[in-house]
């Protein structure tokens, strides 16, 4: 799940960047998903100086990049995993009280959620979406946005969407946790990521969205779930 926590000193220049995007592509979040799971595919072009490697791969038909972050650190797995899929708790990991987080439901051992974040840009909207997300391992778990045909069948779903009707449904995303044990200490944490923000944004804009709030939601996970490496 992302979040669109922009620092603004960086989107002075950006402001006027935006174009209105082409239709969406012709392949589902479960295709863009499958994308994510292809190690080999996978370019790097970061390495930070929090020791975050910084990943970039092309899905064929879809206009934006997919990115994916890494950090070997000293962690409880376990904890990790706990954190990400404590959804109503996102706000505090993102130290944002101006965005909504919470669980709807569950079915089939997919829970269903809805995330909503303001966007502190003049005149752009916010954005919203729904979600499912589920573990496949004890440390791997993903997540598929909810299409809007997806919505219109619930009810419950749809009379949430209209009460937020000031903000633009975000419907093309995917997301991959996974963490691998390298020793009793050392873990490799990732979170593979594609989303389009959907409304007026430009690529441009976009792309820089995506990699803003990967690496805040990434670092506020593992701070959350005890990164003994984690520097403030």
């Amino acid at each position: 799940m992302i979040n669109y926590i922009i620092n603004l000193k960086n989107l002075s220049l950006l402001l006027f960047s935006c174009s209105y995007l082409l239709p969406l592509k012709n392949i589902s979040n479960e295709q863009i998903l499958n994308h994510l799971k292809e190690e080999k595919n996978w370019i790097l072009i970061e390495q930070r100086k929090d020791k975050i490697n910084v990943f970039e791969m092309d899905i064929p038909q879809m206009s934006l990049n997919a990115l994916k972050v890494e950090k070997i650190v000293e962690i409880d797995p376990y904890k990790a995993i706990d954190v990400v899929m404590n959804i109503g708790n996102y706000p505090e990991v993102m130290e944002n009280n101006t965005m909504t987080s919470y669980i709807i439901g569950e079915k089939n051992g997919e829970i269903y959620a809805y995330n909503k974040f303001p966007i502190p840009i003049p005149f752009v909207s916010a954005r919203h979406y729904f979600f499912k997300i589920k573990k496949i391992s004890d440390f791997e778990l993903n997540w598929t946005l909810l299409e809007n045909r997806e919505i219109n069948s619930s009810d419950t779903l749809y009379k949430i969407l209209n009460e937020n009707n000031d903000a633009v449904y975000v419907e093309r995303g995917a997301g991959l946790w996974k963490i691998d044990n390298l020793s009793e200490n050392l873990s490799k944490v990732s979170y593979s990521l594609y989303m389009d923000s959907g409304g007026s944004l430009s690529d441009y804009l976009n792309d820089f969205i995506t990699s803003q709030s990967i690496i805040m939601l990434f670092n506020g996970i593992l701070k959350k779930a005890g990164d003994k490496s984690y520097v403030n």
